[in-house]
């Protein structure tokens, strides 16, 4: 009993300090509790005004016009051609894969790529039971086969590239009709970018510079001049093209009198003078040894809206050589 009595003593003292400790700890941390009950909802946040709400968007799938793989950089970087006059590249649709994955690669995009399937289909005078664009689904009803068909397109590794599956529609797959019909869609595929590269080679014709008249003029003193149906800046611009193309070592430009002072050693001549086989080799040959003959003038002069080419020697005298009529030679092939 008298255990018991102590017990209870000792566990009556221990919650009348406990409550006093609450008292305390109260007094660091108030209760909040019934103010936060008389609390009011704060009105939402105003968007700015050159930020509109409409223009914040969290959706993330299927939300990919404007984005950009690492690939689709790639293929512009690597086709120049394609960000200057909208040409892609040449990839022709290519069937891959084995058993279920097997399917089509076309070098279209998504929508494209839909369109045709639809067009296909209704060639094929197949009849549409289910089409959603968004999921990229398509199933027939059965047809003359006594099958049908279900055609699924996906992204590829860009935009520009899409997949396409065929299968069953609510029935066990056949593997033999599901093949011939990817090869039929392929052939249809095939057609239309056949149809695409002639209108891309069209486009290239018409981008490629017209044909531009050359004529060697013998003149009066043995030498040569070359007549370019051309006006004067188009004529500058594309020798000093051939120059660069052809490895020229042009030493001056002059635009103001139209002259490129070029570095030229004519291997013909080295082996006329029998000099052996390295002197017509001469690019090893230091600048102190040039002769005044290496060097020469090929001067532009504007002939109305023509221009004629002349060449002229180290001393700015009219040259009649071999060397400077086969250098005329050449810029006419190149600029023809």
């Amino acid at each position: 009993m008298n255990f018991k009595y102590t017990s209870l003593a000792a566990l009556l003292s221990i919650t009348l300090s406990g409550c006093g400790a609450f008292s305390v700890l109260d007094e660091v941390v108030p209760d909040n509790t019934k103010e936060y009950r008389k609390a009011e909802t704060m009105p939402p946040l105003d968007v700015p005004p050159d930020l509109s709400a409409a223009s914040i968007n969290d959706d993330i799938v299927k939300n990919t016009s404007t984005s950009a793989t690492y690939s689709e950089f790639k293929e512009e970087a690597e086709n120049p051609l394609a960000s200057k006059y909208n040409i892609v590249q040449d990839i022709k649709p290519a069937l891959t894969g084995e058993g279920a994955t097997r399917h089509l690669i076309v070098p279209n995009s998504e929508e494209s790529t839909w369109e045709h399937l639809a067009s296909f289909v209704d060639e094929k005078g197949l009849s549409v039971k289910r089409s959603d664009q968004r999921i990229g689904l398509m199933d027939t009803d059965i047809g003359e086969d006594s099958y049908a068909y279900r055609l699924r397109i996906e992204r590829g590794d860009t935009s520009k590239q899409t997949l396409v599956y065929v299968s069953a529609a609510g029935m066990e797959d056949n593997a033999q009709k599901n093949e011939a019909m990817l090869r039929q869609v392929a052939d249809s595929f095939g057609e239309l970018h056949q149809q695409e590269k002639e209108v891309l080679q069209e486009q290239v014709a018409s981008l490629s510079p017209e044909a531009v008249t050359t004529t060697l003029i013998d003149e009066e003193g043995g030498h040569q001049s070359l007549l370019v149906e051309q006006d004067f800046p188009d004529v500058w611009k594309r020798v000093g093209r051939v120059l660069d193309s052809k490895g020229f070592k042009v030493e001056d430009r002059d635009r103001s009198r139209g002259t490129y002072l070029v570095h030229y050693i004519d291997p013909l001549v080295g082996a006329q003078e029998e000099e052996g086989m390295l002197s017509t080799l001469a690019f090893w040959r230091d600048d102190v040894d040039n002769t005044p003959e290496e060097f020469y003038n090929i001067k532009l002069i504007s002939d109305a809206e023509d221009t004629r080419i002349i060449i002229l020697d180290a001393e700015g005298t009219i040259s009649a050589s071999d060397t400077s009529k086969r250098l005329l030679k050449l810029l006419q092939e190149q600029l023809s």
